[in-house]
């Protein structure tokens, strides 16, 4: 990256979410999106050194598949914030982390696709 970019990127702010695709399991998704997490206004500068300082919209909750619901994809994904972007979640996302209709969100804010994204698989810890 040259310091034109790297500079460039520290000034931007980014959207980091969180979400379980299969809740509560793979086959029957049906409170799929889970979210886990959602931190909003994370400034580059801030990013670059490894810290994620921002708005927290929604608090972590680490990953808990139910038992006996199979493997679960947890994902990360990294969106760059449009500039003077009031990024918020609605009463009705407020009040629950299930069915959340991500795709909308994303919409709703000009996300655009991700600029950066993990996914792992796990299942509960007993199965």
């Amino acid at each position: 990256m040259t310091m034109r970019g790297l500079l460039t990127c520290k000034k931007k702010s980014y959207v980091l979410v969180m979400v379980d695709p299969d809740a509560p399991n793979r086959s029957e998704p049906t409170s799929a999106y889970w979210r886990h997490w959602l931190v909003v206004d994370i400034q580059g500068s801030a990013l670059k050194e490894g810290q994620i300082e921002g708005t927290t919209l929604t608090d972590y909750k680490p990953p808990t598949p139910p038992s006996n619901s199979g493997f679960h994809r947890y994902q990360f994904m990294l969106f760059e914030q449009p500039p003077d972007a009031s990024v918020s979640l609605t009463e009705q996302e407020e009040a629950s982390r299930g069915k959340w209709d991500f795709q909308a969100f994303i919409t709703s804010f000009d996300l655009g696709e991700p600029v950066a994204t993990l996914q792992f698989l796990t299942q509960n810890y007993k199965d």
